[in-house]
Order: C-alpha cells, then sequence, then structure tokens
C-alpha cells in the first residue's frame, strides 16, 4: 500500500544562500506541475466511461501540451545547474540511477545529441499551441481539413453538465497543428502511433526529471535545511 512520509524544514536555514535556495525551490515547483500533468496524462490514456470518451482525445492533447510548457521551463532550470560549479558537483552525489536521469536531461540542451528532438517535439509545441492560440496555425489547419474529404466533418458536443460540453472541432485543429505542422507526421504514416511515440519523448523526459530532481532536491535540503 503507498505511504508517504513528511520532512520539515526550517526556511531561514535557506536564506544564506539564497541564490541556491531559489533554484531548487524553483526545481521543486517544477517537479509538482510536472507531475500532475504527467499523472493526468496517464489516466486520460485509460479507458474513459462512455459519456466522457469525446473528451479524451482533447485531453490527451492538452496534457501533453501542458507537460512540453512545463518542460521548458524544467529544464532551463537544468540549464542552469550545469553552469553552476556548486550545485553541478552535487549531481555526482546522486545516485547512478539520478545521475543516468541528469545525463538524460543534459543531452536535451544545446550541444546534446538529443537537442533537436527535445526542440521538434517540445519547444515548437510549448511556444506555439500551450499557452498561444495563433491564428495562422489554426487557418492553415482549417484550410488544410477543409479541403480534404476524410477530414472536413467535425463536430461540438454538449452536455447538461459543462465538463461534458467539447468543441471536438477544435481539438481536431489543434491536433492538425501538433502532428502535422509541428510534428511534421508524414500522411503516409500511422498517425496515432507515431505522435504517441513522439508524445512518449516528452513524457519519458518528464520522468527522468522527476526521477533526478526527487533525489537531488531532498539530499540538499535534508543537509542545509531540515529540522
Amino acid at each position: 500500500m503507498p505511504r508517504t512520509q513528511t520532512t520539515f524544514v526550517d526556511l531561514s536555514r535557506l536564506l544564506p544562500k539564497m541564490k541556491e535556495a531559489s533554484l531548487i525551490i524553483r526545481l521543486m515547483m517544477a517537479c509538482n506541475d510536472i507531475a500532475l500533468a504527467n499523472q493526468c496524462l496517464a489516466q486520460y490514456k485509460e479507458a474513459q466511461p462512455s459519456i466522457r470518451k469525446h473528451v479524451q482525445k482533447g485531453a490527451l492533447m492538452y496534457f501533453v501540451r501542458l507537460q512540453c510548457g512545463h518542460l521548458k521551463e524544467a529544464m532551463d532550470i537544468i540549464k542552469e545547474i550545469c553552469n553552476h560549479k556548486n550545485l553541478l558537483k552535487r549531481v555526482d552525489n546522486c545516485s547512478e540511477e539520478a545521475n543516468a536521469s541528469f545525463k538524460k536531461l543534459k543531452d536535451c540542451l544545446k550541444g546534446g545529441g538529443n537537442h533537436t528532438n527535445y526542440k521538434n517535439y517540445v519547444l515548437k509545441v510549448r511556444q506555439t499551441t500551450i499557452f498561444h492560440y495563433d491564428p495562422k496555425l489554426v487557418e492553415r489547419a482549417l484550410i488544410d481539413r477543409a479541403n480534404r474529404a476524410e477530414a472536413k466533418i467535425s463536430k461540438i458536443t454538449r452536455g447538461d453538465h459543462i465538463s461534458l460540453w467539447r468543441f471536438d472541432l477544435s481539438d481536431d485543429i489543434v491536433d492538425s497543428i501538433i502532428c502535422r505542422q509541428l510534428w511534421k507526421i508524414p500522411r503516409e504514416e500511422n498517425l496515432r502511433e507515431k505522435a504517441d511515440e513522439i508524445s512518449d519523448f516528452g513524457s519519458n523526459l518528464c520522468v527522468s526529471f522527476l526521477d533526478f530532481c526527487g533525489e537531488y532536491i531532498f539530499s540538499y535540503i535534508k543537509e542545509k535545511a531540515v529540522i
């Protein structure tokens, strides 16, 4: 059965090294956000009640987009660690597993072997679709779908509770924007399989972030501020 253990922290003991403490707290914030987005994404991957199945596609895309937004901010903090002598040195004191996760994260930064995938699969989504509704992208997707017989029919769903309302039409447009314009999935490939493969790249990066930060943060706090 799952269990929790609570540790109490004296915030005043973090003040002498404010910049380090700020970075660690920002890591905590990113962990909380990424963990929640990742958990919600996993929940919507499971079978949904029949009355809510029409929400599933849009919810999956939303949490993928949300993950991308949080990941970008999180990766900026990882870059700060790489550029901070004392905090980077602390990584070496972590377990082999945490170090492996940190390496995966570092590999996505500029100059790393996975930076291109990170830029194409995470950054592009974050910059265009998570907090923005770019009219040009919408117009391109609308024209594309409207001019293809197999894609021009969409729908809007209403219910007796607001949670059951869904503008499925906009989900189709967002799907086209992400899969065709941003991820550039060719039409000859299986769209859903390729989209799942690409979204898994971001999800796995989230897991690496949580695996590394969970140990790294607790190690720092245990040394500096645990009561």
